[in-house]
């Protein structure tokens, strides 16, 4: 997954994530961590940190896939260029 991607995955379902997930994807994602670098910081094995990743990775894919607010999201930002003129309706509806 690409660190974009994830980003925008965690600003939408991060929260449904456990605490320690969350944290571990953070370093991944957000603060440029490698695996190896996250088990120091965690005191964890490398496997558990790749394991965490993984499996959070796969809880966000499917709340995606149940969901599909990514999709929305990004069907409404191409909707706000295609017409300037809705841009603060759509900027509302983003900010629910």
């Amino acid at each position: 997954m690409d660190h974009i991607r994830a980003n925008e995955l965690m600003d939408l379902y991060g929260a449904l994530l456990t605490a320690r997930q969350l944290e571990i994807v953070k370093l991944y994602f957000q603060e440029d961590f490698s695996l190896s670098e996250i088990q120091e910081e965690l005191s964890i094995s490398k496997a558990a940190v790749s394991d965490a990743l993984r499996k959070s990775v796969q809880s966000m894919e499917k709340y995606e896939a149940i969901l599909h607010l990514h999709q929305k999201n990004q069907m409404l930002l191409s909707l706000k260029k295609q017409h300037p003129e809705l841009a603060d309706e759509i900027d509302a509806l983003l900010s629910l």
